[in-house]
């Protein structure tokens, strides 16, 4: 599975009393909160291959996910739907890196991450499944030459799990380095995840 985000107990527990520099009174306007509305908003900026199969062609590549719900913060669980949106894939840099053969021709769009459906595998844990897609490219024949030949483009399956992370975590120290990254305002924080995703939560308190 890409893109895992460690559980709400393995965040939790670097909530422990002996962290220095904790906001108790935020960490406490969290806590008493009923319902939270939640906008978490995966973003993946890396350099990724391309083209479908084993030959030269990567680029910088932008996606982006955003997940909506609501979460009951006494029960620890998701309440109503959740709505997952996905963006296109923008590239920029697109070569054949490592070689000194142009770089690949791609005669159609590249998507990293397209969503196809989502489930709750925990009552703190979606699993988000999705397809990236290659187009059709013409590629260089790397080692034996740079000419430059016709391949099909192709279809994988990917799977992102996001967890549902306490809003108490604002409470944190703030620190910018980490597994948990609040935000100066206290207003958000963010999550590193697997494979060049980077996940920004949004609480608001509606009950």
């Amino acid at each position: 599975m890409s893109s895992l985000i460690p559980t709400v107990a393995a965040i939790a527990a670097l909530m422990a009393p002996q962290f220095g520099g904790m906001d108790l009174a935020v960490a406490q306007k969290w806590e008493a909160a009923k319902v939270v509305h939640y906008r978490i908003v995966g973003v993946h900026d890396g350099r990724e291959m391309v083209v479908f199969g084993d030959y030269e062609g990567k680029a910088d590549v932008l996606d982006r996910v955003t997940v909506e719900l609501d979460w009951d913060v006494r029960k620890r669980k998701v309440i109503g739907a959740v709505k997952v949106t996905d963006a296109a894939s923008t590239l920029k840099n697109v070569k054949s890196d490592g070689t000194n053969c142009p770089p690949p021709q791609l005669n159609g769009a590249y998507e990293h991450f397209k969503y196809v459906s989502h489930s709750m595998s925990t009552n703190d844990q979606i699993v988000i499944k999705g397809s990236r897609s290659y187009p059709a490219a013409k590629v260089s024949n790397y080692p034996a030459s740079c000419s430059m030949r016709s391949i099909p483009g192709g279809r994988e399956d990917t799977i992102l799990g996001v967890a549902i992370v306490a809003p108490e975590v604002l409470g944190m120290p703030i620190m910018k380095d980490g597994p948990v990254v609040v935000a100066a305002d206290r207003k958000t924080f963010s999550v590193k995840a697997n494979d060049n995703w980077v996940w920004t939560y949004t609480p608001t308190v509606t009950q």
